[in-house]
């Protein structure tokens, strides 16, 4: 068993078999809240879910009219039950969705059905190789705060600045309670710190019931 020298809110470590055990009891919930907060009323997911969708998707547009072109392909990175894949899909040629737990991927793929420009893998960020600048874009929403491991976290930023030219990145920056052990809340200046040649190009708030999080489009120094 490896053990992960992170440091959550709480100031515990936690190792790699306890991570993916978290995520595969996530996994097992009903809805929504195998994703987002399960405290939080069902119908509050729903429409945080639909105000992400939109302003996912105005990122990416903004990204194709920089480029010039419609985008060619993306990556979604810890797409979990896919609640946002089929409309990054709908924005790029072809997708690839990643995410490291098995049985999120298994849920996003029936969800999926019938996307056939979708390719699944399961794969964590900080391990994804790829050729530079192959993707035009990649989004990951409530993803890198769970990254708890600083060199994991910079490793996951190396592989997004390196695979896509953008990145749509939706983070916590502010909670009304107080995280749970397996996130860690970080200013949006830190991850384009982190992401080679990272510029941001807009900025965002997202409100998800008095928790604000960041919306950015970045311009990485992929070509």
């Amino acid at each position: 068993m490896s053990v992960v020298p992170a440091r959550p809110q709480d100031g515990t470590s936690l190792t790699d078999d306890e991570i993916g055990e978290e995520w595969r009891r996530r996994a097992g919930r009903d809805g929504l809240a195998r994703v987002m907060r399960a405290s939080q009323p069902g119908h509050l997911n729903a429409e945080v879910t639909a105000a992400t969708r939109a302003l996912v998707g105005a990122l990416l547009d903004r990204a194709a009219a920089e480029l010039g072109r419609p985008l060619r392909r993306g990556l979604e990175v810890g797409c979990g039950v896919g609640r946002l894949t089929p409309h990054i899909a709908a924005r790029t040629e072809h997708l690839t969705a990643i995410d490291m737990t098995a049985e999120m991927l298994d849920a996003a793929r029936r969800n999926c059905a019938g996307q056939d420009t979708v390719d699944f893998r399961r794969q964590r960020i900080e391990e994804f190789q790829a050729r530079p600048g192959e993707f035009d874009a990649a989004v990951c929403v409530w993803v890198l705060m769970h990254v708890l491991d600083p060199a994991r976290l910079a490793a996951a930023c190396q592989a997004l600045g390196t695979a896509a030219r953008y990145v749509v990145l939706v983070e916590y920056e502010h909670a009304r309670v107080p995280v749970s052990r397996w996130s860690r809340l970080r200013p949006m200046e830190e991850y384009v710190a982190l992401i080679p040649g990272g510029r941001l190009r807009c900025r965002e708030e997202l409100d998800y019931g008095g928790d604000l999080s960041a919306a950015a489009l970045i311009r990485t120094g992929a070509r």
